[in-house]
């Protein structure tokens, strides 16, 4: 294990310990596969897509956390999980549920009070769970998983960090390297070799919208070749060591139209009030209300939510919109992305990373002026 992974590992059980103790809980479990990523750093390749392959991330407040998966996966998460055992089970020949029970019941939590995801177990698997273990008292924990990841820790805002200054410096170089002629899909491939090299896991979703199709919200890569005068608008989202990247960068080619030069100027300026607005006890419907408001006064679309958390997943909590208003805290990671889609014209959006510091924000990505590709 790496040191940097060895730092998220002791950070994150930390946290988990003390909000149980806060809570009077004995154990949390994780189930879903982002959970069972942030509480173990284990990934079971299938689990995402083959129902039936569940996972636990046992966490104990007291004694040894436990990382349940399916037998066939065991050489890929006995590398990557950061907790004290691994238990394997057989497909078709086992539970999985029942093998999470008994895991509970060895480390002596048959009577204990058990936080578990109930927003992701089956209604089947859930009732399943708590017959099989009477005399525990399951308590839901889905809105404690996300308290506890909406701020990180160190280890895990260095990780963010890592790859989103990635994904800005290689949607540069698409910029500097790329122009008419070339392909959405060209642009597509280089970036994913780019994201390789820079040591990413793989990208999860890209976005390379050029002309009209820079409105489509995620826009895939096609084989529609960039002409003079096309906007293009490039999102790089992929995860290394399970954390994720999502910057985005909107480019012209050649010389922009004037509407095209005074959308992006508009957005830019908006960007930056919002990102002036940063810091601790903001609340984010505030933050929201600067970007719904500049769009309305401009007469442009604006989008449901112009921000979001960023970490093990691409989108989480805290949600920047106005419907939901949390007070912003030390150690949240947020991507502030004001955007406006023009259908069948043009799209535009930027998108960096930042960090809420205890005074204010400090930028991970930092965008500037439209950037100009040759003609």
């Amino acid at each position: 294990m790496t040191e940097q992974l060895a730092g998220i590992a002791d950070e994150i059980l930390t946290k988990m310990e003390q909000a149980m103790e806060e809570r009077g809980l004995d154990a949390l479990v994780a189930t879903s596969p982002e959970n069972v990523a942030w509480a173990s750093g284990a990934a079971p390749p299938s689990q995402r897509i083959v129902r039936s392959r569940l996972a636990a991330a046992i966490v104990p407040r007291d004694g040894e956390s436990e990382l349940v998966a399916i037998a066939l996966e065991g050489p890929v998460v006995r590398t990557q999980s950061r907790l004290g055992s691994l238990r394997l089970y057989e497909e078709f020949v086992e539970d999985p549920v029942l093998v999470f029970a008994d895991s509970l019941v060895q480390r002596g939590l048959g009577e204990g009070v058990v936080g578990i995801e109930e927003t992701h177990l089956s209604q089947a698997d859930y009732a399943k769970l708590a017959d099989a273990l009477p005399r525990a008292r399951l308590v839901r924990a889905d809105e404690l998983f996300d308290e506890l990841r909406m701020v990180k820790t160190p280890s895990e805002i260095e990780a963010i960090r890592d790859i989103g200054v990635a994904a800005e410096r290689i949607a540069v170089e698409v910029c500097e390297r790329f122009g008419p002629g070339a392909t959405e899909r060209s642009i597509a491939n280089f970036v994913a070799e780019r994201y390789a090299e820079a040591g990413g896991d793989g990208l999860t979703m890209l976005v390379v919208g050029s002309g009209p199709r820079s409105a489509a919200v995620n826009a895939p890569p096609t084989d529609r070749a960039l002409a003079a005068g096309d906007i293009l608008r490039l999102d790089i989202i992929g995860t290394k060591a399970r954390y994720h990247s999502d910057v985005a960068r909107t480019a012209v080619v050649g010389e922009p139209t004037d509407e095209q030069q005074q959308v992006y100027d508009l957005l830019l300026g908006v960007h930056r009030r919002c990102l002036d607005a940063l810091r601790p006890g903001v609340l984010t419907t505030d933050v929201y209300a600067i970007y719904r408001d500049a769009m309305d006064a401009a007469g442009l679309p604006p989008y449901h939510f112009v921000g979001h958390g960023l970490g093990i997943t691409l989108h989480e909590e805290p949600f920047v919109n106005s419907l939901k208003a949390i007070a912003l805290e030390p150690g949240m990671v947020l991507c502030i992305e004001p955007l406006t889609l023009l259908e069948g014209r043009f799209g535009m959006q930027i998108e960096d990373e930042v960090l809420i510091t205890p005074d204010g924000y400090e930028p991970l990505t930092e965008a500037g002026d439209l950037i100009r590709m040759r003609g």
